[in-house]
């Protein structure tokens, strides 16, 4: 028998439908409903409506027959709901066939589906992955972007400088606590726009409330045409107080500082001045030798007292691919110094996040901390690195204390780049609190001066994380995966957010530099369920970056939102704002399986608060595929050292081969299983691959036909943490392709192997 959609239907069709909405698998009606190519779903703001193409109204066969026995289990015990009042199979049947009685199918039909898929099978486990202690459950990346659940709170009154032509760019500064006065003051680095010209130079705020009010003092410290700078560039300076004396750190530069310049020191009497400049500077960037055949110019530096003598901390460079943090000392502020010696650089066969600034630093309780900030094309990914301070100078004697999560950007007017320039620049009271100044950039690009401050042993909230599309998308992905799942969020949104179902594509970035945003292959290989200003839409990305809209409909105003996704045994249902939008079978997809692996991509001039991401399942490790771009990104290699190749031999079509002798790779990855994929062939020679500095297995890419990519090492049973997996050629051309890493739960065996 068949009845039309719109039509009223009573107990008895509704006792039939129902047994065949319950056997998911052998229901004609089903496979008619959500299989048929054709079938559109619609949804209306006041009702729920499916339409036919064409206009044609849906038939629906309900001729099977209702179970006959007393007992209805709608799936078996162990796929019950986790609600006490829906466990009864008697009841669930009297309170379904109630609910729907007289109801149209039109109607109905979504609440249907989304009561099916609440109950999950055995074993399924409930996280809230908006709270902090699952802060480490998330992917992120300098280039991708970083969901922070840092507690960092702003001050009212940011920001307390603007720039204005021709200083548009005032986006470097330092916070100094006065010791004597007890005043804050603020030097900052203000820059014409591009950094070029004019000049930059020094200006001075300072605070006597402790940060509530300002005044801004004007310039401190200038170019001089008689001074090694020759009239050139004064902009970014570190002060100490000792023995009665405000001693100064700071950046220099001839009007062309690219092609002279470097770190100098100056002195005062008051933090005022006036400086007192020394007529030699401390490093001057022509003279220096390169270290790690890259590394020659000196600027960002941090003077910091030790017990025993005094340390500077600062940046060298290979624009636009690599930076490095080194250290140098002297018995005396204005020195002599010490040469320079590296403490952190992409060369190392450590993990270690690129694309990295540091500057400023500051000490506390024995230790220096050097915040540093991505210089991708969003820059809002920080990291954290430690050292104790009598040891600071020591290579070994550093470590990542914290990697993400340390900085949000709030979706302010004042903040719209996020943080820009250097990274924040702090220091901790005696009350505990740790107190920061940090540069961004307006709407209208303008650079801006703010002031933010949190507990210092409260380094993470509790609850909620921001994640932040500034200029570029941003992307992070859980390192856990689900495939039977609920999905209860809210999150507050400006801008277009997508939820990520069945991430299935590679990772990396669009180029190994400055700048960097998301491979165009990030936008492959998912399922998405996406939010823009009023409206939403399902959708699906194949492997060659189209979408196919599944579905999409009008949405409320507003930017708060509540989110509920079910998925059970391939089918799906939507919920938004408490409104039923869509529910059927996913369609099958040729380029990607079910992966599991849920997440969120944030478009640019976007901003989203996740107050909650509640996922209930049974999670499995989650895979995730990491580019070539990503391994020469990690290395700070050059492209102009590699031979991009699109060839189908490599596993996406994308991958380089070596060009030069010395050639490096390394990915910075987490995970607890790791498979390099390859391919071989005639022209390939050699490697080594090094594993967190440990040497793991020799890799010969070498074959007398071409072979498609295909696994050439795996390692597994490693710790679910961060690892560097560095490849260096021994002879010959090598190829990099991908590799594949293993997060989250895991059963595997340690071991290693080489294919």
């Amino acid at each position: 028998m068949a009845i039309e959609a719109d039509a009223a239907i009573g107990p008895v069709y509704i006792n039939r439908l129902m047994y065949r909405l319950l056997h998911w698998q052998r229901s004609p009606f089903i496979t008619n409903l959500h299989e048929n190519d054709t079938f559109h779903r619609r949804c209306t703001s006041r009702s729920q409506s499916y339409t036919a193409s064409g206009n044609q109204r849906l038939s629906c066969d309900l001729g099977a027959s209702p179970p006959q026995s007393g007992v209805f289990r709608p799936w078996p015990r162990r796929h019950q709901s986790k609600h006490p009042e829906m466990n009864g199979s008697v009841e669930i049947w009297r309170k379904m066939r109630s609910a729907y009685r007289g109801l149209s199918l039109s109607a109905s039909l979504a609440g249907v589906h989304a009561l099916l898929l609440l109950s999950l099978p055995a074993g399924a486990e409930t996280a809230d992955f908006a709270e902090g202690r699952h802060a480490s459950d998330w992917l992120r990346h300098p280039v991708y972007g970083d969901p922070s659940f840092d507690a960092f709170q702003r001050l009212p009154g940011n920001p307390i400088h603007r720039g204005a032509p021709p200083f548009e760019w005032p986006v470097n500064g330092f916070l100094f606590p006065d010791p004597t006065s007890g005043h804050w003051y603020v030097f900052v680095g203000d820059y014409g726009k591009g950094y070029v010209t004019p000049p930059s130079r020094c200006l001075l705020y300072r605070s006597a409330d402790h940060g509530l009010s300002w005044t801004n003092l004007g310039v401190v410290l200038h170019g001089d045409l008689l001074t090694f700078d020759r009239g050139g560039h004064t902009p970014d300076v570190s002060v100490v107080y000792a023995d009665g004396r405000y001693h100064m750190v700071y950046d220099w530069g001839q009007p062309d500082f690219n092609a002279e310049g470097g770190l100098a020191y100056a002195w005062a009497e008051r933090p005022e001045g006036p400086w007192h400049r020394a007529p030699q500077p401390i490093t001057r960037n022509s003279t220096l030798s390169k270290l790690s055949g890259r590394y020659q110019r000196t600027y960002a530096a941090t003077l910091l007292r030790r017990q025993h003598d005094w340390l500077i901390l600062a940046m060298m460079d290979r624009a636009p691919h690599s930076w490095a943090l080194f250290a140098m000392t002297a018995p005396k502020p204005e020195g002599p110094y010490s040469d320079r010696r590296l403490v952190r650089q992409v060369e190392g066969d450590y993990f270690h996040p690129p694309l990295l600034e540091f500057y400023p630093a500051f000490a506390h309780n024995g230790f220096v901390y050097a915040p540093a900030t991505s210089v991708a094309l969003n820059r809002d990914f920080n990291a954290l690195f430690r050292a104790p301070i009598e040891r600071a100078g020591e290579p070994t004697a550093w470590a990542l204390s914290q990697c993400g999560s340390v900085w949000h950007s709030e979706g302010r007017e004042a903040e719209h780049f996020g943080i820009w320039g250097q990274t924040f620049s702090g220091f901790v009271d005696a009350r505990g609190t740790l107190h920061a100044m940090f540069p961004s950039r307006d709407a209208e690009g303008r650079g801006t001066i703010n002031l933010a401050q949190r507990p210092w042993n409260e380094p993470l909230r509790s609850h909620g994380f921001v994640l932040s599309g500034h200029q570029g998308p941003a992307l992070t992905l859980l390192r856990r995966a689900y495939d039977d799942f609920a999905l209860d969020a809210a999150l507050r949104l400006r801008g277009t957010l997508r939820v990520l179902l069945d991430y299935a594509a590679p990772l990396g970035p669009n180029m190994p530099a400055s700048d960097a945003t998301l491979h165009p292959l990030m936008n492959t290989r998912h399922w998405g369920l996406e939010f823009t200003s009023g409206q939403w839409r399902l959708l699906r990305q194949d492997a060659a970056g189209r979408s196919e809209i599944i579905c999409s409909g009008p949405l409320g105003e507003g930017q708060q939102r509540t989110v509920q996704v079910r998925r059970r045994v391939g089918q799906l249902a939507i919920r938004v704002d408490g409104r039923e939008l869509w529910a059927g079978r996913l369609p099958a997809s040729e380029n990607f399986g079910s992966t599991g692996v849920l997440g969120l991509r944030l478009e640019a001039d976007s901003h989203v608060v996740v107050e909650r991401f509640e996922v209930q399942g049974t999670p499995k490790p989650a895979r995730m595929n990491f580019l070539w771009t990503e391994a020469l990104l990690g290395a700070g290699e050059s492209p102009a050292d590699w031979a991009e190749s699109r060839e189908a031999g490599f596993r996406y079509a994308s991958g380089t081969v070596s060009k030069v002798a010395s050639a490096r790779v390394k990915w910075n990855v987490i995970g607890h299983s790791l498979r390099l994929w390859s391919p071989r062939g005639p022209g390939y020679g050699s490697a080594e691959l090094r594993v967190d500095g440990r040497a793991a297995a020799i890799l010969d890419f070498h074959a007398d036909q071409e072979v498609e990519s295909q696994p050439v090492w795996s390692a597994t049973g490693l710790p679910d943490s961060p690892h560097a997996v560095v490849v260096v050629a021994k002879s010959g051309n090598v190829p990099v392709d991908s590799l594949e890493t293993i997060a989250g739960p895991s059963q595997a065996k340690t071991g290693s192997e080489a294919r």
